[in-house]
């Protein structure tokens, strides 16, 4: 894996880079104000674009009209070549990032050039007063509808197998809560958590803290930080666990990326080169109108495969 670029662009990047790459994915443009402004910077970069969904019930990932089962996925690059491609990160899921850089990272040669694209919100919508619980300041999610594995991300864990715990954190604290309280230290064996300071806004580090008091609190975590904006320190805070799990109780690594887009690009990236890693997701659906406005605009350029 080799990180090209990380920046900040503005209309006249994306001007300057209209058709530029082979093939775009998108989810979907209609949560909220940067879901539609960053599914069409996204498509414009790109020759073609298709939209993508990962079923977590029947483990199939819908790409355009095709749809690929977890265990066909070298089928993925097959049916859409790309030298190049966009993936717009503001509104694909972690399950459908990680499997589109499986299926063009492993299975396809070569490897393609890869873009990222995120938009971050002008701000989050916050909950009325007088349903704001301390450290639930924002509401996010209508549900989470399923706590089952992605397959290809599933290495096996038993008493023999048990991992050290990474999970990036943001500001629904009973996430990992629920996690935890499930495996009850029959599997995870150390737990780190890593917040996202610096943050993307002033306060937001603060909010994501106060979600996850409680969490601190009954389960004294390994605290760690990498910016909430960096992919890069994602990947490298995921490595340096992984390096340390030599003289440790565990032999094996986990990672929940609960926390920002750009820390679970990291992990996914991360994932597609340890290959050995267990993915812990509850895959969430998101509320419409959760945010509103559009802030900045991140662009994140790796080479698969290097």
């Amino acid at each position: 894996m080799r990180f090209i670029k990380q920046d900040t662009v503005d209309a006249d990047d994306f001007l300057a880079a209209t058709g530029a790459f082979d093939l775009a994915f998108v989810g979907r443009s209609d949560l909220d104000d940067r879901s539609a402004f960053s599914v069409q910077k996204s498509s414009s970069l790109a020759l073609r674009s298709l939209s993508v969904h990962y079923d977590p019930v029947n483990f199939e990932l819908h790409v355009g009209s095709d749809v690929f089962r977890t265990d066909t996925l070298e089928d993925l690059p097959l049916a859409h070549g790309a030298a190049s491609i966009v993936m717009d990160a503001t509104t694909l899921e972690f399950p459908e990032i990680a499997l589109i850089l499986k299926a063009y990272g492993r299975m396809a040669s070569p490897a393609p050039r890869c873009v990222f694209i995120y938009t971050e919100p002008a701000e989050y919508v916050r909950r009325p007063a007088e349903e704001a619980a301390p450290g639930s300041a924002f509401d996010l999610t209508n549900t989470f509808r399923a706590r089952n594995a992605i397959p290809m991300f599933t290495p096996m864990l038993s008493d023999r197998h048990r991992a050290h715990l990474v999970a990036f954190l943001g500001f629904e604290g009973a996430r990992l809560l629920r996690v935890l309280s499930e495996d009850d230290g029959h599997l995870y064996k150390e737990v780190t958590v890593s917040f996202g300071i610096p943050p993307f806004q002033a306060t937001f580090d603060m909010h994501a803290l106060m979600a996850n008091t409680r969490l601190i609190e009954q389960c004294s975590p390994n605290v760690m930080f990498s910016a909430a904006n960096n992919p890069k320190a994602a990947y490298q805070l995921l490595q340096e666990v992984h390096r340390g799990l030599g003289g440790s109780s565990c032999n094996r690594i986990a990672v929940a990326p609960l926390g920002t887009k750009p820390a679970a690009i990291g992990t996914a990236l991360y994932c597609i080169d340890a290959e050995a890693m267990r993915v812990v997701y509850d895959h969430p659906e998101r509320k419409k109108g959760r945010t509103k406005g559009v802030h900045r605009i991140h662009w994140y350029e790796v080479q698969l495969g290097a």
